[in-house]
C-alpha cells in the first residue's frame, strides 16, 4: 500500500513554498487537527471557491458648464440615479453644492430631492388605508375628518379673509405656522356650525313651547283647549314652574366652541405626520401646536340609583332591564347589545334564587352610517373581558331572560320582538322620553356606563381593577372616574377613626 504524506511548510494556512493553497486548486487543503481531534488524525478539506465581492456603488458628483455661462451641479446617488442640484453663477458655488450633498450621504443624513413631495391628502388615505387594526367606527371618524377638514378649504379667522387646504400642501412644505393656521380654522368651522345648529334647535324649542305647555297644563288640571293659541296666563305659569317638557340646549351650548372636534382633527394629522417621519418622508413632526390635541370635556354628572329606577320604569318592557345592566355593568352600548344567551351565566343559590351574574364580552355591536348594523371585534383587545353583576342587577336580568330572550345559544339578549339587534336610533328614541321622566335631560345612554364606572370608585376599587371592569387598555381612563369621586377622601378619613377607635393602629 502506499502512503501519500503531505509536508506543511511553516505559516498558518500556507503550503509547501509559501504559496497561497486558493492559487492550486488541484491540492487539497489541510488543516491542522482541532483541540479535541484524535492524535496523528489530519482533516482534510476540499478547497472552496473564491467569493467575488459585489462592487459597491460609489456616489460622485459632477459640475459642468451651461451655454449661458452658468455652471450645473449633479450628483449620483448609490442607486445609480442622477440628480441635478441646480445651477449655480461660479464653479465654487456649483463644487460646494456636491460637496454637501455627498457629504451628507457619507454621514447617512442625505435626504432625497423628492421625498415628502406628496400630498397630505393622498398621504393620509394611503396610511388610512393600511390601518387595518383600526376599528370600523374609527375608520368612518378619520375618513369623515379628512374629507371635512383636512382636504377642505377652510376660512382662516380674521380680517384678512384667507383661505387654507392643509391636504392639498407637499408634506415637506409642512411648518409649525401653517399647522396653527390650520387648526385655527377647523375652530372656527366648527364652532360656526354649532353656532347653526344651536340657531336651528332654538326654532324648533319655539315651535315646541306651546305644545309643551298645552301639555304641562293639562298634567296639572287646567281648562285648555286641543289646538289654538294658549293664553298669556298659561305660558306665563309654564315658565315659572322651569318650562317642562322642552327640548335642553345645554348639550349644544357646551359643544359650540368646536374644541372637541378641532383636538378630534389635529390628532388625526399629528399621528399621520408621525408615521410620515417615521418612513423617513418628514424631518420633525410639525403638529407642535400647544394644547391643540386637547379639549376639557364637560363634566357629566352621572345619574343616582333613583334616576336609574325611573328611567327604566319608563322604557319600553323589553329594554328596562337592559337600563340596569348598563348602570350596574358598565359596559358600552354595542358591548351591551351584542350579549348572546351563551354569553350570560346566571348564579344561583342553592334555594334557586339569583345571586348574581357573568357577563362574558367578547364582541360588540358595530353601527356605521348608512349600513345596517353588524357585529365585529370589541373596541381594543382589553375589551375582551369578563364582568361580574350584583345581586340587584342580576334578577331584573334573569327575568328579562325568561320572558324576552330567545332559547338558542345565539339569541341576542336584548333586541326587538323580532329577534334583530336594536339600533342607536331607536334606542336613542326610547331612552329620551324616559330621561325626561327622571328630569335628567342631559342624560345620555353612555351616562349610564359613567355611572356605573363611579359607583364601582365608590367601593374603594383599585385602579386595576376599574381599568379590567371597563375594558380600558390603559389606566388613564380608570383614573378620571377615581378623581370623580369627590367625597372619597371623606370617607377615607371615616374609615381611620374607625381603624383608631377599634385600637387597630
Amino acid at each position: 500500500m502506499c502512503k501519500v504524506v503531505v509536508r506543511i511548510a511553516p505559516g498558518r494556512g500556507r503550503h509547501e513554498g509559501g504559496r497561497n493553497p486558493s492559487a492550486c486548486p488541484n491540492v487539497p487543503r489541510v488543516t491542522r487537527p482541532g483541540r479535541y481531534a484524535h492524535p496523528g488524525v489530519t482533516r482534510m478539506t476540499e478547497p472552496q471557491p473564491r467569493r467575488r465581492r459585489r462592487p459597491q456603488r460609489r456616489v460622485s458628483g459632477s459640475v459642468r458648464r451651461l451655454p449661458s455661462g452658468r455652471w450645473q451641479a449633479r450628483y449620483t446617488d448609490a442607486d445609480d440615479q442622477r440628480h441635478t442640484l441646480g445651477t449655480y453663477a461660479t464653479r465654487a458655488e456649483a463644487d460646494g453644492a456636491v460637496a454637501v450633498v455627498l457629504a451628507d450621504m457619507h454621514r447617512g443624513t442625505y435626504r432625497a430631492p423628492d421625498l415628502g413631495s406628496e400630498t397630505l391628502g393622498d398621504y393620509a388615505a394611503r396610511w388610512l388605508a393600511r390601518r387595518s387594526d383600526l376599528a370600523p367606527r374609527t375608520v368612518q371618524l378619520y375618513a369623515h375628518h379628512l374629507s371635512t377638514y383636512v382636504c377642505a378649504r377652510l376660512d382662516e379667522p380674521g380680517a384678512n379673509r384667507r383661505t387654507i387646504d392643509l391636504g392639498a400642501m407637499e408634506l415637506r412644505a409642512l411648518t409649525p405656522a401653517r399647522v396653527a393656521d390650520w387648526h385655527a380654522a377647523v375652530v372656527a368651522t366648527a364652532r360656526a356650525t354649532m353656532a347653526t345648529r344651536s340657531k336651528r334647535a332654538a326654532t324648533m324649542a319655539r315651535r315646541t313651547d306651546a305644545q309643551a305647555a298645552r301639555a304641562w297644563a293639562r298634567g296639572a288640571g287646567l281648562d285648555v283647549a286641543p289646538t289654538g293659541r294658549l293664553s298669556p296666563a298659561v305660558l306665563d305659569a309654564w315658565r315659572a314652574d322651569g318650562a317642562p317638557g322642552l327640548p335642553s340646549l345645554a348639550g349644544v351650548a357646551a359643544r359650540d366652541a368646536g374644541r372637541t372636534t378641532g383636538a378630534q382633527a389635529y390628532g388625526l394629522v399629528r399621528v399621520v405626520c408621525n408615521a410620515a417621519v417615521r418612513e423617513g418622508l418628514l424631518v420633525v413632526n410639525p403638529c407642535n401646536v400647544p394644547g391643540a390635541g386637547r379639549a376639557a370635556a364637560a363634566e357629566r354628572k352621572p345619574a343616582t340609583l333613583a334616576q336609574v329606577d325611573t328611567i327604566a320604569e319608563h322604557m319600553p318592557p323589553r329594554y328596562a332591564a337592559a337600563v340596569h345592566v348598563a348602570a350596574w355593568s358598565a359596559l358600552r352600548a354595542g358591548e351591551l347589545f351584542a350579549l348572546r344567551r351563551q354569553d350570560v351565566t346566571v348564579k344561583r343559590d342553592e334555594a334557586g334564587a339569583v345571586v348574581g351574574a357573568v357577563l362574558s364580552v367578547t364582541r360588540g355591536l358595530i353601527e356605521l352610517k348608512g349600513q345596517p348594523p353588524t357585529f365585529g371585534p370589541t373596541k381594543t383587545r382589553g375589551s375582551q373581558r369578563t364582568v361580574h353583576l350584583p345581586r340587584v342587577a342580576a334578577e331584573h336580568l334573569a327575568a328579562h331572560l325568561d320572558t324576552f330572550t330567545g332559547g338558542g345559544a345565539d339569541a341576542l339578549v336584548f333586541c326587538t320582538a323580532t329577534g334583530r339587534p336594536l339600533p342607536g336610533s331607536g334606542r336613542q328614541a326610547f331612552f329620551t322620553r324616559a330621561r325626561k321622566a327622571a328630569g335628567r335631560e342631559d342624560l345620555r345612554w353612555h351616562d349610564l356606563r359613567h355611572t356605573g364606572a363611579t359607583w364601582a370608585a365608590r367601593t374603594g376599587a383599585t385602579l386595576a381593577e376599574l381599568q379590567a371592569r371597563l375594558g380600558h387598555s390603559t389606566v388613564r381612563a380608570a383614573m378620571i372616574y377615581q378623581h370623580a369621586v369627590s367625597d372619597s377622601d371623606e370617607r377615607l378619613a371615616a374609615r381611620l377613626d374607625a381603624l383608631h377607635l377599634d385600637g387597630a393602629l
